[in-house]
């Protein structure tokens, strides 16, 4: 199961991160690379507590067994609708972008154990579930890439 706190996913994260460019392809889906890496900051942002969400009240995914086979088990579905908090962040500058997910990868990974913020869709997560749904949600877009 990928999560950003195993170094060896984290690390292949990064590189497939520094094959993006603005100018790469989707294989599917609306977003541009530069749109791509906005939403990845929004969510990870979210994961730290650093945005609020409001819940979807979709409460069938926030108990088990649903929640674990979403967050360990079932692949991202292509063109599922991302909560408009995800997408807040206009994309501005590529590089400087990249360097903020990079760096909120490396903050989420080394975030303490214990509760964090809600999911609009899936409720609480501890801060383990945060860094194992961040780490399949890039490895998501990152494969939406090619990279």
């Amino acid at each position: 199961m990928p999560s950003l706190r195993n170094e060896n996913t984290r690390t292949d994260l990064v590189q497939r991160l520094h094959h993006l460019t603005p100018a790469t392809k989707p294989k599917w889906g609306s977003f541009d690379a530069p749109r791509m890496v906005a939403h990845l900051v929004d969510s990870l942002t979210i994961a730290l507590g650093g945005a609020p969400t409001e819940s979807l009240n979709r409460r069938m995914f926030q108990g088990f067994p649903l929640k674990q086979l979403v967050l360990y088990v079932l692949p991202f579905p292509k063109g599922f609708p991302a909560a408009p908090e995800f997408l807040a962040t206009a994309p501005s500058d590529f590089e400087a972008d990249r360097k903020r997910l990079l760096g909120l990868i490396t903050r989420l990974a080394a975030a303490p154990d214990g509760s964090g913020p809600a999911h609009p869709l899936l409720g609480p997560l501890t801060m383990a579930e945060w860094n194992a749904m961040q780490g399949k949600h890039i490895a998501h877009h990152l494969k939406q890439f090619g990279c």
